[in-house]
C-alpha cells in the first residue's frame, strides 16, 4: 500500500462575452462563467494473489463549482408578501416530484410507495399518513438539491441523478444601455442625453463538495446507517448520496433593476434615478433549512459641474488653478431582509432586517493634471426591523489627494 496518496488536481473554467448592438442606441453586453475546481487523492495496492495492482483504494474527493444562471423570471415569480414565499411553498411540492423521478430511474427494483403516520398537529386526529418513494424521503439530499434547483431557476439539471448533481450550460448574465429615449421631441427641449440601463446577474454555486466514503459500487444502493421506525411499521432509511453536500447558494442581482442617466441642455447640470434589487437564497442540507436574504434599494443623484472654477490667489508652479468642478450628491433608502425558511417544519422565520438611509456628496477639484483634489462628507442611518439592535448614525468627512505618477 502506498504511504503517499496519488493527488490529481482539476480545475475547469469557461467564460464568454459578447457584445450586441441591435440598434445604434440600443446596446446588450452578454457574459457567462463555468467553475468547477475538484482534487482527488485515492492509495494503489498491490494485490499479490491476484498478481496486479488495485486502484482507487480511500478514494477522496473534494472541490467547489460556479456557474452562471439565469433565475430572472423566478424572481419576479415569487408572489409570497412579507416573509411568505410562493417558491418556498413550491419547493415543498416539488419535492415528492423528484423523489419519485429518482425512484424510477433507480434500477433496484424499488416500491412504488410506501406509507407512514406522522405526528400533525393541525389534523383532527393528531396525526397524517404520508406517502414517499422508499429510499427517498422529502428530506434525502439528492431530493432536496433537485427540488431546490428546479423550483429557483424554474429549470431542470441534465439527466440529473446522485452522481449528476452539476448544471453543464453556463447561461448568460447580461447588461443593456439604452440612450434613444432622449432622441424624442418630448424630451429633447430639456435634456441633452437620456441613457437607460439594466443589468442582470445569478449565479448557482456549491462552495464546497466531497464524496460520500458510504457510498459503495456503481448503483445507489447503499442505506443510511440509520433506520426509522414509526408506529408499527419499519421504514428503510435513505439511500445515500453520492456526494456530501452542505450548502448550495443562488445569489442573483438586478444592478440595476433600471436607471435612468439625465443630462440637461442646461450647462453642467446632471441626474440620475435608479432602483436595485439583490437576492442570495441558500438551501442548507443539515436541518434542512433555507436562509433568503434580499435586499431593494433606491438612489437618487444630482451633479453640477462648474466649468473651469478659477482661483487666482492660489498658483502651482506659476500657473493660476483653474479646472472643471465636479459637485455631485446621492441619497439613497435601502431595505435588507433576511429569512429562514424551516424545510421540516414548513415554516417561515424572519431573523433580522435593517432599514439604511444614504447621504453621499463630493467635491472634485483638478490642482494639476496628475493631482486631484476630492472633498466628501457621507452620513447613514441604520434602523434595525427587530429589537436586537439600535439605530445607528454614522458620519465620515474628509479629503485625498489622488497622484497619478507618470
Amino acid at each position: 500500500l502506498q504511504t503517499t496518496p496519488y493527488i490529481e488536481t482539476t480545475n475547469k473554467t469557461y467564460t464568454y462575452r459578447s457584445s450586441i448592438e441591435p440598434h445604434g442606441s440600443l446596446k446588450i453586453e452578454l457574459n457567462g462563467n463555468y467553475t468547477k475546481a475538484s482534487s482527488t487523492s485515492e492509495y494503489m495496492l498491490y494485490d499479490k494473489p491476484k498478481d496486479k495492482f488495485d486502484f482507487h483504494i480511500s478514494k477522496n474527493e473534494t472541490g467547489n463549482f460556479n456557474i452562471s444562471t439565469f433565475t430572472f423570471f423566478r424572481s419576479f415569480k415569487d408572489k409570497g408578501t412579507g416573509v411568505n414565499s410562493s417558491l418556498f411553498d413550491e419547493f415543498l411540492l416539488v419535492r415528492r416530484d423528484v423523489a419519485k423521478e429518482l425512484g424510477d430511474a433507480n434500477n433496484t427494483n424499488l416500491p412504488d410507495q410506501i406509507q407512514y403516520v406522522e405526528p400533525c398537529g393541525t389534523c383532527p386526529n393528531g396525526t397524517t399518513t404520508v406517502s414517499y418513494v422508499d429510499g427517498y424521503q422529502d428530506n434525502q439530499q439528492d431530493v432536496l438539491v433537485g427540488a431546490f434547483y428546479r423550483t429557483y431557476t424554474g429549470r431542470n439539471i441534465k439527466n440529473y441523478d446522485t452522481k449528476h448533481v452539476f448544471p453543464t450550460v453556463p447561461l448568460p448574465n447580461f447588461t443593456v444601455s439604452w440612450d434613444g429615449l432622449g432622441k424624442l421631441s418630448v424630451f429633447k427641449k430639456t435634456f441633452r442625453t437620456i441613457t437607460v440601463r439594466h443589468g442582470y446577474r445569478s449565479s448557482y454555486n456549491i462552495a464546497g463538495y466531497t464524496n460520500n466514503l458510504l457510498f459503495t459500487g456503481d448503483e445507489q444502493t447503499a442505506r443510511a446507517p440509520v433506520s426509522v421506525s414509526t408506529g408499527s411499521t419499519v421504514l428503510n432509511s435513505n439511500f445515500v448520496p453520492y456526494y456530501n453536500i452542505n450548502a448550495i447558494t443562488i445569489t442573483e442581482a438586478f444592478s440595476p433593476l433600471i436607471k435612468f442617466d439625465f443630462q440637461f441642455l442646461k450647462q453642467g447640470w446632471s441626474a440620475n434615478v435608479e432602483t436595485k434589487r439583490d437576492k442570495s437564497t441558500s438551501l442548507n442540507i443539515t436541518g434542512p433549512q433555507i436562509i433568503e436574504t434580499k435586499g431593494q434599494e433606491y438612489i437618487v443623484g444630482l451633479g453640477y459641474m462648474y466649468p473651469k472654477l478659477k482661483f487666482k490667489n492660489l498658483r502651482i508652479q506659476g500657473k493660476v488653478l483653474e479646472s472643471n468642478l465636479l459637485i455631485k450628491l446621492d441619497v439613497s433608502y435601502r431595505r435588507n431582509l433576511s429569512i429562514i425558511r424551516r424545510v421540516s417544519d414548513e415554516i417561515s422565520i424572519p431573523t433580522g432586517g435593517t432599514d439604511i438611509l444614504t447621504l453621499r456628496s463630493s467635491a472634485d477639484y483638478q490642482l494639476t493634471q496628475n493631482i486631484n483634489l476630492r472633498l466628501f462628507y457621507d452620513w447613514i442611518r441604520t434602523k434595525p426591523q427587530t429589537s436586537a439592535s439600535f439605530p445607528t448614525a454614522n458620519a465620515t468627512g474628509g479629503f485625498s489627494l489622488r497622484i497619478n505618477f507618470q
